[in-house]
């Protein structure tokens, strides 16, 4: 098991948590979340995402997106290419997000 725990809560590594309830169909969704990841993906700092859907309920997702820090994420949603990427998702859903920076992190080692 390994642990990490940095310094200032405003440095290191952030974790952006949006959680997404459809008013249009799954397939039409991911569609556009795809688009928008694509344009993030290019943007400095980003480390990757998952998106989650709910299990027993098919119109709510959770996308988990990992960046080097909170000022690269601010950066990348504040660019003047990301408003578009932003409209198409709230056409289609509602959406409740937070960007956190991580405290503590443990990963499983193989048995």
């Amino acid at each position: 098991m390994s642990a990490e725990q940095p310094g200032p809560t405003t440095s290191g590594p952030a974790t952006f948590v949006n959680s997404f309830t459809l008013r249009t169909s799954p397939e039409m969704f991911e569609e556009i979340f795809a688009r928008t990841a694509r344009f993030l993906e290019d943007r400095p700092g980003f480390l990757g995402y998952t998106l989650v859907r709910h299990v027993d309920e098919p119109d709510r997702y959770v996308n988990i997106a990992r960046w080097s820090d909170p000022a690269a994420f601010r950066a990348a949603v504040t660019d003047a290419g990301f408003a578009p990427h932003a409209q198409a998702l709230r056409a289609v859903s509602t959406s409740s997000s937070n960007l956190y920076v991580e405290r503590r992190s443990v990963t499983a080692e193989p048995r």
